[in-house]
């Protein structure tokens, strides 16, 4: 590990993030926040003075990056970002008072996770709402991408980078230098953007237009409200975000592709029929169990799901909400039928499609493994076959599906790991409203416990959001105890690094030379 390089590129990191802190710091100066304006001063000049000490000491051993060093940066590049752009929601005066609930709320953001410990998100100033908003587009994207593509100097060695931080099994190269690969996707990335600021503005205005843009391409899910989209109740608002939120759970590769005129090469690709198939076997199936069902939300407001056309509207951007990970909500899903319920639960972990800005699996991986099982019956029937694994007629490569497997196998251990782990905090801890001295728990709170700890596990590994029982959709994160909120913040990088960026800084033979 060359570790003098692993620091100068941190460093590196570090001083781009201050940079992009000047636009927030605009905000906070437009809007005359001078507490906001400040901590971001401050927070600027922490980012300078770290970045450039640890870029400076050694910028003279950066050399070639392996793919040691690329792991290393990513994994670490992350955590240490998050550190110091949560200064300006902690040093603020009405900002974030605890430091880990900043942090907690920061990485959230950039992982595009948007699970929050705020109980009123409107208290917030405007310029940390933006800032706020930002570190999910920022996240969605990937900074260390952005940095490929704006330093020209790291030259092969961003190729380390950007695989370490891309979603999917693969990570295609668009052009045959892989700054203008950064370049292009950022360009697409920002151009999309541009279009959902210009569609939302008329009817939530610029401000809020753009923060809801932010969250919508990063598959983020940070609102500037605290009933999230649902506050503004218009069945507009719900349509482009929807439409959005598919496009953004698709790969960016074929975006770009139609984009440079190279025909709708999604119709061919076998992973976006599949994500469009799934997506629209499950706005039916749940449309028709709100339509024809008896559940808790109906019975609190009786006109929401009178018509066809109203399910079909909650249930299509609930199911896009879940499947893309975006995790925006206009209805409670929690209190929705048992049926809805576990559906979600199932798209929360297929998630969207490889190059996407959403978490999750990923749909090739989902796709991959059921070919793999309906593979190995064929191979009990017929012992002695050669039966090659295809994708879109041609065939897998052996080590990309050992890859794939491994990676499905350790998301495994890890979530049932996590969710003992989150449920012994649970249940351990005052937060459960539970008087331990002369009183036994209720059936009913273990019962929600357990659910809350499943569903925070599932919400942050797969970098979805909104869970279940005491972290759905109507709920936050702040009631979660200081050791949880640290499990989760763990589990939203594994989710967002797709674990092995993560545990390879861990493992100690990375650090050895």
């Amino acid at each position: 590990m060359r570790k003098r390089a692993l620091i100068s590129i941190l460093g590196l990191l570090v001083l781009v993030l201050g940079g992009i802190l000047l636009i927030p710091l605009g905000v906070a100066l437009h809007h005359e926040e001078s507490g906001e304006v400040e901590a971001f001063l401050l927070a600027i000049a922490t980012c300078l003075g770290f970045g450039g000490t640890a870029y400076l000491s050694c910028r003279g051993s950066r050399g070639q990056l392996g793919p040691r060093e690329g792991f290393a940066i990513v994994g670490l590049g992350w955590a240490v970002l998050s550190a110091f752009a949560a200064l300006p929601f902690h040093l603020t005066p009405q900002g974030i008072p605890s430091y880990l609930d900043a942090y907690f709320e920061t990485i959230s953001g950039f992982t595009t996770t948007g699970a929050s410990i705020l109980t009123d998100i409107e208290a917030l100033p405007r310029s940390l709402l933006f800032w706020r908003a930002m570190t999910n587009w920022l996240g969605g994207m990937g900074i260390v991408v952005l940095t490929v593509a704006i330093l020209p100097f790291l030259g092969a060695g961003g190729y380390q980078m950007l695989r370490a931080e891309a979603p999917g099994p693969t990570a295609d190269k668009l052009m045959p230098r892989i700054r203008h690969t950064a370049q292009w996707l950022w360009m697409l990335y920002l151009l999309l953007t541009l279009i959902l600021v210009g569609l939302l503005t008329p009817v939530m205005g610029f401000f809020e237009g753009t923060c809801h843009a932010f969250a919508t391409l990063a598959t983020g899910g940070f609102s500037t409200r605290n009933a999230s989209v649902a506050a503004f109740d218009s069945a507009y608002i719900d349509g482009v975000i929807t439409l959005f939120m598919f496009i953004a759970g698709a790969n960016f590769v074929l975006h770009y592709r139609l984009i440079m005129g190279r025909s709708l090469l999604h119709l061919k690709d076998t992973e976006f029929r599949f994500y469009t198939a799934v997506v629209l076997v499950s706005i039916l199936g749940v449309t028709a169990f709100l339509w024809w069902g008896s559940y808790p939300d109906r019975l609190l407001f009786p006109g929401k799901y009178d018509t066809v056309g109203e399910c079909v509207r909650y249930s299509s951007f609930q199911v896009l909400g879940v499947m893309s990970t975006t995790g925006f909500a206009t209805a409670d899903f929690d209190r929705w039928p048992n049926a809805c319920r576990v559906l979600l639960v199932a798209l929360m972990v297929f998630g969207g499609c490889a190059g996407s800005t959403s978490g999750g699996v990923k749909c090739i991986r989902v796709m991959l493994l059921f070919k793999f099982g309906l593979r190995e019956i064929k191979r009990l029937v017929r012992p002695h076959a050669v039966i090659p694994l295809k994708m879109g007629g041609e065939v897998i490569d052996r080590a990309v599906i050992a890859r794939v497997m491994g990676f499905l196998s350790l998301y495994l251990v890890v979530f049932f790991i996590s969710v003992l782990l989150m449920a012994t905090i649970l249940g351990s801890s005052p937060a459960d409203g539970v008087e331990r001295v002369g009183e036994l728990p209720s059936l009913e709170t273990e019962n929600s416990a357990l659910l809350t700890a499943f569903g925070s596990v599932l919400a942050t590994l797969g970098n979805i959001g909104p869970g279940l029982a005491g972290v759905g959709p109507t709920e936050n994160f702040a009631d979660i105890p200081a050791t949880g909120k640290g499990l989760l913040i763990l589990l939203m990088l594994l989710g967002r690094l797709e674990i092995y960026a993560v545990l390879v800084v861990l493992i100690p033979l990375t650090w050895r030379k």
